[in-house]
């Protein structure tokens, strides 16, 4: 069902505009998704099988200049892999199609060509251009995939997330206090001229926000966090996609303020009121729309199928496909997409503990002994080594079903 978006929360988007002269309003209708009488069980586990057609695994290589630690962000282009740490991220690593390390693209340091507060990056898929987003010195490092510096674009402005797509950058900060242009959406052009902003800020003290963008089929889509809506971003539009209607799990006005002014810790709030977090790492390929969030300090996964109108909520994953990784919970949650699949990552701590489980499964008759030996030795063949700490975590490619 489409409808207008509500003037109250236009209102509350768009307030505190006044300091700058030009505001521009998002577009278009937005559809809604009713998600007010949701189960939010935590034992609630949803099969692979209902949106997964197979799994693709590839262990990602571990080398003296590549040892990765949790991974919060993965592209893959033209059979090359691109990731980037979740915590205190220092460069970009890229590995190729079987997980063989590439090479490192970019690096810490006080050069000129090298970032002192790297956040995010961008894939030029026409050029083979890496972006790298350096917040410290507001700047856009340009290299080539083997890691060749090309130039670095001055941005004038902080941010925490950034995303390239059809020639323009686009820049999320939510909340920003400092700087020329007080706004949580910034999109600019290759000079890093200003072509639009979004989202006036209230400039509260603190900002949160984990993965805003993603590169689909359909365009480029971003939401803001501890929110309910999704947009479309077209050129320097940005155009109503869907409103997800959560009822009484949705945050307050009050209560996000709450949050921001750090009068009221997250989690604490989340105990005490029952709130989910709002939208979170939000992927969508045709049908399918998947995003998480937390509710009672618990991970919680959606997917959306737009065909149906269904809304599946759930607390873990269940693989019965290969068999080979249990009950996937949100620590093993999607870090990227391509054009028909969601990407996500394995702990390979967990590795030897689920070669076990196949004895298990066969005792509880879920696989035969033939299966069962099948996936073990596929398991083996698969491990890089038989030290779990001089491994890299794996890459799972999930391609998705079409109908």
């Amino acid at each position: 069902m489409k409808k207008k978006f509500p003037l109250i929360l236009t209102v509350l988007i768009f307030y505190g505009c006044s300091h700058e002269k030009q505001v521009e309003f998002a577009k278009g209708d937005y559809v809604t998704i009713n998600a007010k009488n949701m189960n939010l069980d935590s034992n609630t586990k949803l099969p692979l099988s209902d949106f997964v057609d197979n799994i693709e695994i590839i262990p990602l290589e571990f080398t003296d200049f590549c040892m990765l630690k949790e991974i919060r962000k993965i592209v893959i282009h033209n059979n090359n892999i691109f990731l980037i740490e979740s915590d205190k991220p220092e460069t970009i690593y890229r590995f190729d199609i079987q997980g063989n390390f590439l090479n490192r693209i970019g690096a810490r340091g006080q050069g000129p060509q090298e970032l002192i507060e790297l956040l995010d990056f961008s894939i030029n898929e026409e050029k083979n251009i890496a972006y790298l987003l350096d917040n410290g010195k507001q700047m856009i490092y340009c290299f080539d995939f083997d890691g060749q510096f090309i130039e670095r674009i001055f941005m004038d402005q902080h941010a925490s997330r950034m995303e390239y797509q059809n020639g323009l950058f686009y820049f999320f900060r939510d909340q920003p206090t400092v700087g020329s242009h007080l706004y949580s959406l910034i999109i600019r052009n290759p000079k890093g001229e200003i072509e639009n902003m979004y989202f006036p800020s209230k400039q509260y003290p603190i900002s949160q926000g984990n993965q805003t963008f993603a590169k689909t089929k359909d365009g480029l889509i971003f939401h803001k966090p501890m929110n309910d809506t999704v947009y479309i971003l077209d050129g320097k539009s940005l155009n109503y996609a869907w409103f997800f209607d959560f009822g009484s799990f949705r945050f307050t006005p009050d209560e996000i303020e709450d949050i921001y002014m750090e009068r009221v810790p997250t989690l604490q709030m989340l105990l005490k009121k029952e709130r989910l977090s709002g939208i979170d790492d939000l992927f969508h390929i045709g049908k399918w729309v998947y995003f998480n969030s937390t509710y009672k300090i618990l991970s919680h996964s959606f997917l959306h199928d737009i065909n149906s109108g269904e809304l599946k909520v759930f607390a873990c994953f269940i693989d019965d496909l290969e068999y080979m990784f249990g009950d996937i919970y949100g620590g093993n949650k999607f870090r990227g997409q391509t054009q028909d699949a969601f990407i996500g990552t394995y702990n390979v701590n967990n590795l030897f503990r689920d070669i076990e489980r196949f004895t298990r499964y066969e005792e509880e008759k879920l696989i035969s002994s033939i299966k069962k030996e099948e996936q073990v030795e596929k398991m083996k063949t698969i491990m890089r080594g038989n030290d779990t700490e001089e491994m890299n975590p794996w890459v799972l490619i999930y391609h998705l079903k079409k109908d």
